[in-house]
C-alpha cells in the first residue's frame, strides 16, 4: 500500500481542521459496513447536507452517490471475514463551499483489477448521451455478477454526479490491492469538477495519505465540521455501534464522548472571518486495547495559560483530591479567572477514563485563536 516516509510527521487531522472552513465538512470513518452501521454513517452526512440550502433534486443525488459508494464496498470488497484488512475498508464524504466529495476504500483481489479498471476506464470515456445508452445496454443485458453489479453502480455515480470517477489501486500484497473510488458533484448546478492539485484534501491523491494515517493511527472515525447537539447524537448512534467490548466499558466510553463532544459545543465558539459556530474535530482510535479519545477545536490565545494550568492541575490530583475538587466546583455558584476555578467536564472526563489528560497546542493562522487539541484514553 501507499509508503510516504515524511506521513508520519504530518498530522492530517491537524491540516483538516485548518483547511475546513465556514460550513465545510470532511467526515472518515473506517471499519465493518453492516446493515445497521450503515444506515448511521449515511444519517449523520444526511443531517450535515440537510443544513445546506440546495435544491432537494440535487440532495437526493448526492445521498444517492453515496449509497452506491457504500454499497460499492460490499459488492466490490474482497476482504476475509477473519482478517484485519476487513477494519481498512473506509467511507468519507467532504464539502468545500458548493462541492461534495464522495471516496470509499475496500480491499479488491488482484485478478479483478484489470477488469475492474477497464469498466471505469469506458465509462469516464462516454459523454452523456453515451452514458445513457450504455446504462440501458448493461440493463437490457443483465450480466449481473454473484455480487450483484455489472457496473450500473458506477454508470449511475457518474450520471448523477455529472462528473467522472477518479480512481486509484495501491498494491497490499500479491493477492489483494485497496480500490479508492471519488466522486465528485456540485451542490448548487451539475458542472465538471474543477482540477485539484493532488495534495489538495479533496483529491483522491490525498484520500489515499490520509487513508494511510488513519491506519498507522488506528483510528475509526474522524468528524470535522461545525457541531451542534444534531451531530453529537449521530456520532453517538456511530460509536455505539461501532464499538467492541464489555457493556460497563462502552457505556463509560459514550459517557466520556458526550463530555467532550459537549465542550466543543459550549466553548469551541469562534467568531471570525471564514468561521462560525462551533467549528471542531472528534476522532477516536482503538490502539493496543484503549479507546483514546480526541478532540480538537478553536481557543482563545488569552485563555490558553490559564487552560493549560488548569489540565495540569487536575492531572496532579489523586483521585480522592479530584473528587473533593470536583464537589468544590460543583458548588461554586461564583465562579472566577483563577485556573482553579470551573473546568467541571474536564473533572469528569479525567475522573471517567481513570487516566491522565494530553494535550496540546497548534498554531490556527489566526491572531486571537489557537488549535487546542486534547485526548483521553480508556482502558477496555
Amino acid at each position: 500500500m501507499y509508503s510516504d516516509n515524511n506521513i508520519a510527521h504530518r498530522d492530517f487531522v491537524i491540516e483538516l481542521m485548518k483547511s475546513t472552513g465556514k460550513d465545510d465538512l470532511n467526515y472518515i470513518y473506517r471499519g465493518e459496513f453492516t446493515q445497521n452501521l450503515q444506515q448511521h454513517i449515511l444519517s449523520l452526512a444526511e443531517k450535515n447536507i440537510d443544513r445546506d440550502k440546495i435544491s432537494g433534486k440535487i440532495k437526493k443525488r448526492i445521498f444517492h452517490i453515496m449509497v452506491e459508494s457504500i454499497q460499492n464496498i460490499s459488492r466490490h470488497g474482497d476482504a476475509k471475514e477473519d482478517s484485519e484488512e476487513m477494519t481498512s475498508s473506509f467511507f468519507s464524504i467532504q464539502k468545500e463551499n458548493k462541492w461534495y466529495y464522495i471516496t470509499t476504500g475496500n480491499i479488491i483481489e488482484n485478478n479483478k483489477i484489470d477488469n475492474l479498471k477497464s469498466k471505469l476506464d469506458k465509462i469516464n470515456s462516454l459523454d452523456s448521451q453515451e452514458l445513457d445508452k450504455f446504462y440501458r445496454e448493461v440493463l437490457g443485458n443483465g450480466q449481473l455478477s454473484n455480487k450483484g453489479g455489472a457496473g450500473l453502480g458506477l454508470i449511475e455515480m457518474v450520471r448523477k454526479s455529472g462528473n467522472k470517477l477518479s480512481y486509484q489501486i495501491e498494491k497490499v500484497n500479491d493477492e489483494v490491492s485497496f480500490f479508492y473510488l471519488h466522486s465528485d458533484i456540485n451542490g448548487i448546478t451539475l458542472e465538471e469538477a474543477p482540477a485539484r492539485a493532488e495534495d489538495s484534501i479533496y483529491a483522491v491523491n490525498y484520500m489515499v495519505k490520509l487513508h494511510r494515517f488513519v491506519l498507522d493511527n488506528s483510528i475509526l472515525l474522524i468528524y470535522s465540521a461545525v457541531f451542534d447537539q444534531d451531530s453529537l447524537l449521530s456520532l453517538i448512534s456511530i460509536m455505539k455501534n461501532r464499538m467492541s467490548g464489555a457493556v460497563n466499558s462502552k457505556k463509560k466510553i459514550i459517557s466520556i464522548m458526550v463530555e467532550m463532544l459537549q465542550n466543543i459545543i459550549h466553548h469551541g465558539n469562534v467568531e471570525s472571518t471564514g468561521i462560525n459556530g462551533c467549528q471542531g474535530i472528534f476522532y477516536i482510535s482503538l490502539i493496543e486495547g484503549k479507546y483514546c479519545l480526541t478532540t480538537i477545536n478553536y481557543a482563545k490565545k488569552s485563555d490558553a495559560e490559564v487552560l493549560k494550568q488548569k489540565i495540569d492541575y487536575i492531572n496532579s490530583l489523586s483521585d480522592e483530591e479530584r473528587e473533593d475538587y470536583y464537589n468544590e466546583r460543583l458548588f461554586d455558584f461564583d465562579g472566577g479567572e483563577s485556573f482553579k476555578e470551573g473546568g467541571l467536564g474536564l473533572i469528569e472526563i479525567r475522573n471517567k477514563s481513570k487516566n491522565p489528560l494530553e494535550y496540546s497546542f497548534f498554531d490556527s493562522g489566526n491572531a486571537d485563536y489557537m488549535l487546542f487539541k486534547i485526548t483521553t484514553c480508556i482502558n477496555i
